[in-house]
């Protein structure tokens, strides 16, 4: 990668890389050892949080002086999974500044207008605990609701001309994380790094939970309690992919019986992201 973009690189053992400048969870998926002695490629898959215009309310903002890192990214395409009304309430601007094609592919789930609200069920009472295998559980329901979501998105991430490729929601934790497991599990990356690549945002999102400390308050809860929706416990992503394995097969079957994904589209994107490892 060019050297703006150093910050970003991974080797296959390091699993703490910094994330871009500017923001607090939009790092590289490269360097996971993968299937054949192979690896991910580095320079074309990205994930992050949304970055929005000076003024919204994300909790990144595009800042003219990062703006060098960012162009950096050489980004070709922005796959967007928030909801409509999180787009409408903040744009995202990474495609924006970038130029960088956006597709906007709706995944709404946890959020305000959704069935599974999370706010508003908290609100209602009809949560007042939330454990990590709570938020497996969601997971795993809102892959079986889904997965026309998945394929759509795997079906941009297999198509070459489209990269590099930055894959985005809110903060880059469930819908994002949810995306890129199934992703580095269909190119053949051991579990135990796709897990800790997610559990890697919890990491460098600390006090996550506490932002919302002053609502728990509010409704009589205790932060303790419900933190986990705001965390990224392994237990809830390994609980994911076990029910796909379960009752699908494995992520890459879940991708093409229930996200109508084809054969030639897993191998082009096997294609795109694996790098072969040369010596020295």
């Amino acid at each position: 990668m060019n050297e703006p973009n150093s910050q970003l690189r991974r080797s296959a053992v390091v699993t703490h890389p910094v994330p871009l400048v500017g923001t607090s969870n939009t790092r590289e998926v490269g360097g996971f050892p993968a299937v054949d002695g192979r690896t991910i490629a580095s320079g074309r898959l990205f994930r992050g949080e949304v970055l929005g215009l000076s003024g919204s309310r994300a909790q990144s903002i595009w800042n003219p002086e990062h703006a060098e890192h960012y162009m950096a990214l050489g980004l070709r395409t922005v796959i967007d999974l928030r909801s409509e009304n999180e787009v409408a309430d903040v744009p995202s601007a990474w495609a924006m500044e970038t130029g960088a094609t956006l597709v906007h592919i709706a995944f709404a789930e946890g959020v305000e207008g959704s069935a599974t609200d999370f706010t508003r069920m908290l609100r209602e009472g009809k949560i007042t605990r939330f454990e990590p295998h709570d938020l497996g559980a969601w997971y795993q329901g809102a892959l079986d609701r889904r997965a026309d979501v998945f394929g759509a998105a795997v079906r941009i991430l297999a198509d070459s001309n489209n990269y590099p490729v930055l894959v985005h929601c809110q903060v880059g934790k469930d819908r994002t994380g949810l995306l890129i497991a199934m992703v580095l599990e269909t190119l053949g990356v051991p579990r135990e790094h796709v897990i800790a690549d997610y559990t890697l945002t919890g990491v460098l999102r600390t006090g996550a939970a506490e932002r919302y400390a002053e609502m728990v308050q509010e409704l009589g809860l205790q932060l303790d309690d419900i933190r986990a929706f705001w965390q990224t416990p392994g237990v809830a992503m390994q609980l994911a992919l076990e029910h796909l394995d379960e009752r699908y097969g494995s992520p890459e079957d879940y991708l093409k019986t229930a996200g109508g994904v084809s054969q030639t589209e897993i191998d082009a994107l096997r294609s795109i992201l694996l790098a072969e490892v040369h010596p020295g």
